[in-house]
């Protein structure tokens, strides 16, 4: 009897310790965090903005793409389309909090501006997808078969889905929760710039076979024509505007532009090794340098490398979490 009840005791220990999860490294929360997500390795790296101190590193084991912070600014979702679900992470404590059965194909995520749903673009299902904060699954919208670009409009009110495949981008309307418009746009469009005040649409891009994509294209976000080309050789593919002026990113020649309002290209700097994202916030531009796994910290109004941060293998994303001390600028889930 006495062997029975050790037995039992044991295997009660292991049964708990199954059910346990990992538990990473809490994310102070008083400061302002710069968060990069690292494909190669699976891992996210967090650093205080205003130093560069790295206060964090999690090791998820996980193929992870993406993330995106909700608004309660301490959660973390993270997605890839390789991944069934999707996990989400309280940065506060390190531990996970729940997940989302979404399927594999989730390949982007966006949180509406008024911060009561989570948009998420499925390739498998061809759709924008869009949930409440619990989870639960409250639309889905056709789509193209790789909708790898969300921009929001500033009012919340629409969604424009840019898909890498088959030339077209859409128009969803968030509350009528359909597509109320589309055009064209080039083979493998990638990355771009909503200006709402202008009433126009950047978009950038890889180009299509041996041709790669030299220009942005900007159109009309009313009538979806396209208003004019600017060069930006070659592939532009992430996009920041600012006070101090418009910033867009080329990996396939390493190049950072910068434009004034009016369009006149002011300034342009050689950086980085394959760089894919970056992201504005307190006069400074963060950019990702895929190859050589690094940030790059440049000063918005001189364009001059000011420092270089390490992060873990493959950085593809970056975010912004504002923290308790507050930032001179929201930067959540840019970039």
């Amino acid at each position: 009897m006495r062997a029975i009840c050790v037995l039992l005791a044991v295997l009660g220990i292991l049964f708990i310790h199954g059910c346990e999860q990992e538990t990473l490294p809490a994310v102070p929360k008083q400061m302002e965090v710069l968060i990069s997500v690292n494909v190669n390795d699976e891992s996210v790296t967090f650093f205080d903005i205003q130093t560069g101190r790295k206060v964090a590193e999690w090791k998820l084991r996980k193929r992870i793409k993406g993330a995106v912070l909700l608004p309660d600014d301490r959660t973390m979702l993270l997605y890839g389309n390789e991944m069934d679900r999707v996990y989400l992470y309280d940065m506060r404590t390190g531990e996970e909090k729940s997940e989302w059965k979404t399927g594999k194909g989730i390949v982007g995520a966006l949180v509406s501006n008024k911060g009561n749903k989570v948009f998420l673009a499925d390739e498998r299902q061809k759709a924008l997808r869009v949930f409440d904060l619990k989870g639960k699954e409250k639309a889905k919208i056709e789509v193209g078969n790789k909708p790898l670009t969300l921009l929001q409009n500033k009012a919340g009110t629409t969604i424009y889905v840019i898909d890498f495949h088959n030339t077209k981008a859409y128009a969803v309307d968030v509350d009528k929760r359909r597509v109320i418009r589309t055009f064209s746009v080039p083979k493998f469009a990638f990355g771009g710039l909503l200006r709402d005040g202008r009433q126009e649409l950047w978009i950038g891009g890889h180009g299509s076979g041996s041709t790669v994509e030299t220009n942005i294209r900007i159109y009309s976000i009313k009538t979806g024509a396209l208003i004019k080309l600017m060069k930006a050789p070659s592939m532009p593919v992430s996009f920041v505007e600012t006070n101090e002026g418009i910033f867009a990113l080329s990996h396939g020649s390493n190049i950072l532009r910068k434009w004034d309002d009016s369009g006149n290209l002011k300034a342009s700097v050689t950086i980085g090794a394959n760089p894919f994202i970056m992201i504005g916030a307190n006069e400074r531009l963060y950019i990702a340098s895929y190859d050589s796994n690094e940030i790059y910290v440049v000063d918005q109004r001189t364009m001059k490398i000011i420092a270089r941060w390490k992060t873990g293998k493959g950085p593809f994303q970056l975010l912004i979490r504002k923290g308790n001390d507050g930032g001179k600028e929201n930067g959540l889930n840019r970039g």
